[in-house]
C-alpha cells in the first residue's frame, strides 16, 4: 500500500484542530488588538486549542507521523500562548466526544476563537449521485470495504464537520486540512486580507486544505511545516502583528505551491453561507503594534514618533538606539527597520516607509516574555534516594532550571528497587513529581518466593499471593502501539490481595450454572458477538458453552458480560461463606500483570505466540511474527510471569471491576476507578487482536451487558 494521502483514495487529514485558544496574558476583559489607525478592537474573551493526532491503526495502515505532526502543532501554538489540549490515537467515541464537547461546551462562549486540527487517515465516499464525501478516520475505524455500515458509524463525515461549525456559537472557526479536500462544504473565496477593523466583529467559518481534489498528499507534511513557519509570524502578509485565517490561507497556497514544486495546491475560503463569511479568524501574535501616518506638523518635514505600552522601552532605528517615547524624529525619507524591545518583553519589529512631507506614528504593544526554562523537583521516599536525569550530563539538583522537553527519571537507593520513568516538561512548568521506591523485599525475586503460599478454594480455583507495592501505571509517551487513555502515573496499593493464577474456566462456570440455573445474558438477550472477517455480528446460539470454536472445561469460559461476572461472584461468595471474592480493580490487574516488570509485557520488549495466544500476524514492531490459533487455549499452557500468574497477556480479554475513565496526572492509593460510568474495563487483550493489545498497560472498555467471544475473567480474594 503506498504511503500517500489523497482524497480519492486515502483522504489523510493532518490538520483538524480543535483550538480554543486561551490568551495567558488576557486581562479580565479578554484579548484585544489595536488597528492599523490606532483604536482599540475587542477581539475575543479567550482562545483554546485541542489537537488530534492519530498513528496507531487498528485496521488501517499505521501512520507514524500523524502524532509527531500534532505535537509539534501543539508546541507552536502553546509558543503562541495557546492553551492547547491533545487528543492523540482516539476511538471512535473520543474523538466524537472531544468534538462535542468543543461544540457544546467551549462553543457556548460567543466572543471565542475556535481552532480544529485533526492528524490522520481519512477516506472518500462516492454517493449516488456522483458527490463525493470526505471522513476523518479514529483508530478504531474498519475498511469502507470491509464494513461499509461499521465505517459509517466510526468515521465523522465533512457533513458532520459542517453541522458541528453552525452548532457552534463563538464567533470565528478556522479549520485546517492537510489533505485534498473532497467535497463542496465551503466555498473557495480569494478575498485580499482587508484592515481587520471590521473584519473582527464579525462571525466567520473558515477552513484551509493542503490541495485540490485530485492531488497527492504525502504523509510527511510539507503543509505543516508551512504552517508551524507561517505561525512563527511569516504569514502576517501585511505587516501588522497579526495573522488573520485570509493571509494564513495565501500564505499556504503560496508557499506550498512552491516548496512542493507545484504538487500541492492549498485551498482555501469560507463556508458558503453569508451570515458566516463576512469575519476574519485573527491571531495575535506575541507583540504588536498600530501605525497611523498623517501630514507632518512642519511643512517639508518627514518624521517618526513612537510610543510603547511599557515604560523605557528603547526604540532601534536601523542602527540608532533612543528610549521611549520618540515624538517628531526628524528622518529622511526612505525604508527603515524599526525595533521596540525591554527585557522581559517580547520585542516588536516591523518594517516602515517614511514618505516626504509625512508624519508616522507608531504605537507598539509588549507582551511580557514567556519562560523559556521549566523546574524539575522530584520528592522521593525514602529521603535519601538519589535521583539521575539519564538524558542529559548536569546532575539533578532540586528545583533545577531545564528547557522544555522530555527527561528520563532513575531513583534508587540501598535496599530498594530502583524506578524509571520519563516526564514532561514545559516552559514556565514547576514541575513536582513524588516518587516512592518499593523496598527490595517487596521486589520481583522476594514475590518469587511468596507465590509458594497460594490458596485453592472449594471449586478447584488457584489464587497467587501479591504483596503491596507501587508501580508506575500506564505507558511512557514512546512505547510502541501505546494508547492516548494510557497515562503514566504513580500508584501505590496499600494491602496486599490474592489474584486468581488463571482465567476462571468453562468447568468452574458450569459448576455456578448447575448450582443455580443461570442463564447468561447471551442466552436471553440473541446470542454473542463473534467476528466473521469483516465485522461484529451477534450470532443467535453463541454463548458460553457455544462460542464457536472447540473447547474443553480447562479452557477459559467465554462469551459472559460484566453483569452475568458479578452473578458468578455473588455466587462464589454464597458458596465458600465469605465476601472477600470480587473483580480485580484495573490498577489490582495492571501490577500483577507487571509483576515487578516496566516493559510492556512481563517478558519484556517482545512477546511471542510460545509465551502468549494472540493473533501472531500482528507483532509489536521489531518483533517476529507467529502462529494465529484462532481460538482460546487451556488455561495455564505458558509459562507464568514472575508472580506466578498464567495468561495475563492474551486468551481472553479480562473483566475488571472499574467504570472505564481517565487517569489521573498525579499519584494516587488504591485507586478503583469512577464511582459511575458507561463502559467497564476490559484487560489483557485475547486470541484475536494483535500483540500491541496485550500489553501490561493496554485498555478496552465495553458495556456491562456486552458478550463477546473472546472476553472472559478471572477473580480476586481479599485477604
Amino acid at each position: 500500500m503506498k504511503h500517500i494521502r489523497t482524497i480519492t483514495e486515502l483522504f489523510t487529514v493532518l490538520t483538524f484542530i480543535v483550538i480554543t485558544i486561551t490568551a495567558a496574558a488576557a486581562t479580565s476583559r479578554g484579548i484585544s488588538i489595536t488597528s492599523p489607525q490606532g483604536k482599540e478592537l475587542y477581539l475575543y474573551k479567550d482562545y483554546h486549542a485541542l489537537v488530534v493526532g492519530v498513528s496507531n491503526y487498528e485496521k488501517w495502515p499505521k501512520l507514524p507521523n500523524a502524532v509527531r505532526d500534532a505535537r509539534e502543532v501543539s508546541a507552536a501554538l502553546r509558543g503562541l500562548g495557546f492553551t492547547v489540549s491533545e487528543v492523540l490515537n482516539p476511538t471512535s467515541q473520543e474523538l466524537k466526544k472531544a468534538v462535542n464537547d468543543l461544540t457544546y461546551r467551549l462553543g457556548r462562549e460567543k466572543n471565542r476563537a475556535i481552532l480544529l486540527y485533526f492528524a490522520g487517515h481519512g477516506e472518500t465516499e462516492t454517493l449516488a449521485d456522483g458527490t463525493k464525501l470526505g471522513y476523518i478516520i479514529p483508530k478504531d475505524c474498519p475498511l469502507i470495504k470491509d464494513d461499509p455500515q461499521g465505517f459509517i458509524n466510526h468515521a465523522l463525515s465533512m457533513k458532520d464537520i459542517e453541522a458541528y461549525s453552525l452548532r457552534i456559537r463563538s464567533k470565528h472557526l478556522l479549520v485546517l486540512f492537510d489533505s485534498c479536500f473532497s467535497g463542496s462544504l465551503f466555498s473557495l473565496s480569494r478575498a485580499i486580507p482587508e484592515d481587520i477593523s471590521e473584519k473582527s466583529a464579525f462571525p466567520v467559518r473558515q477552513f484551509i486544505t493542503a490541495g485540490n481534489e485530485n492531488e497527492t498528499v504525502p504523509d510527511r507534511s510539507m503543509f505543516k511545516r508551512c504552517l508551524l513557519v507561517g505561525l512563527q509570524g511569516d504569514a502576517d502578509l501585511t505587516g501588522d502583528g497579526y495573522i488573520t485565517g485570509s493571509e494564513l490561507g495565501m500564505y499556504l497556497a503560496d508557499k506550498v505551491v512552491q516548496y512542493t514544486s507545484r504538487a500541492q495546491h492549498p485551498q482555501y475560503g469560507k463556508i458558503n453561507i453569508p451570515e458566516l463569511s463576512r469575519g476574519d479568524f485573527i491571531i495575535k501574535l506575541a507583540s504588536s503594534g498600530a501605525a497611523v501616518e498623517k501630514p507632518a506638523a512642519a511643512q517639508g518635514k518627514t518624521t517618526l514618533s513612537v510610543t510603547s505600552n511599557v515604560s523605557g522601552a528603547t526604540v532601534v532605528v536601523d542602527n540608532r538606539t533612543i528610549r521611549t517615547p520618540v515624538t517628531d524624529l526628524e528622518l529622511s525619507p526612505g525604508e527603515y527597520w524599526i525595533r521596540v524591545e525591554k527585557d522581559g518583553y517580547d520585542a516588536y519589529q516591523k518594517r516602515i516607509r517614511l514618505k516626504e512631507g509625512r508624519s508616522l506614528s507608531v504605537t507598539a504593544y509588549l507582551d511580557r516574555a514567556q519562560p523559556q526554562t521549566g523546574s524539575l523537583s522530584v520528592d522521593t521516599v525514602p529521603d535519601n534516594a538519589r535521583v539521575r536525569i539519564l538524558n542529559i550530563t548536569p546532575k539533578y539538583t532540586s528545583g533545577m532550571e531545564l528547557t522544555p522537553g522530555r527527561y528520563h527519571l532513575e531513583v534508587s537507593a540501598p535496599g530498594y528497587e530502583t524506578t524509571k520513568e520519563w516526564i514532561d516538561l514545559a516552559a514556565g512548568e514547576d514541575k513536582y513529581v513524588d516518587i516512592r521506591l518499593t523496598e527490595r523485599w517487596k521486589t520481583v525475586a522476594e514475590q518469587v518466593k511468596v507465590i509458594d503460599k497460594t490458596l485453592t478454594n472449594s471449586i478447584g480455583m488457584k489464587f497467587a499471593l501479591i504483596q503491596p507495592g507501587t508501580f508506575t501505571m500506564g505507558s511512557p509517551w514512546n512505547e510502541p502501539e501505546r494508547n492516548s487513555d494510557e497515562t503514566p502515573h504513580r500508584v501505590t496499593l496499600t494491602r496486599g490481595f490474592h489474584m486468581g493464577a488463571t482465567e476462571v474456566t468453562v468447568g468452574q462456570w458450569r459448576l455456578f450454572i448447575k448450582d443455580t440455573g443461570y442463564r447468561t445474558e447471551a442466552e436471553t438477550g440473541g446470542g454473542a458477538y463473534v467476528w466473521t472477517g469483516s465485522q461484529w455480528e451477534k450470532q443467535s446460539g453463541a454463548y458460553w458453552d457455544y462460542p464457536g470454536f472447540r473447547q474443553t472445561g480447562d479452557h477459559p469460559v467465554t462469551c459472559v458480560s460484566w453483569n452475568d461476572v458479578k452473578k458468578f461472584i455473588a455466587w462464589l461468595n454464597r458458596k465458600e461463606r465469605t465476601e472477600r471474592y470480587r473483580l480485580p480493580t484495573e490498577a489490582e490487574w495492571e501490577y500483577a500483570c507487571r509483576a515487578g516488570t516496566t516493559t510492556p509485557f512481563s517478558t519484556g520488549g517482545c512477546i511471542s505466540t510460545d509465551q502468549a495466544n494472540y493473533n501472531g500476524n500482528y507483532p509489536m514492531p521489531g518483533c517476529s511474527k507467529g502462529r494465529y490459533r484462532q481460538e482460546t487455549v487451556r488455561v495455564g499452557s505458558f509459562s507464568p510471569n514472575p508472580w506466578g500468574l498464567y495468561d495475563m497477556h492474551g486468551n481472553v480479554w479480562e473483566w475488571c471491576r472499574d467504570w472505564y475513565g481517565d487517569y489521573p496526572t498525579g499519584s494516587v492509593t488504591d485507586p478503583t476507578g469512577p464511582s459511575s460510568g458507561t463502559f467497564c474495563v476490559l484487560r489483557g487483550g485475547s486470541w484475536l487482536g494483535g500483540a500491541g493489545s496485550l500489553r501490561a498497560a493496554g485498555r478496552s472498555r465495553d458495556h456491562p451487558d456486552s458478550r463477546y467471544y473472546n472476553n472472559g475473567f478471572r477473580v480476586a480474594r481479599d485477604l
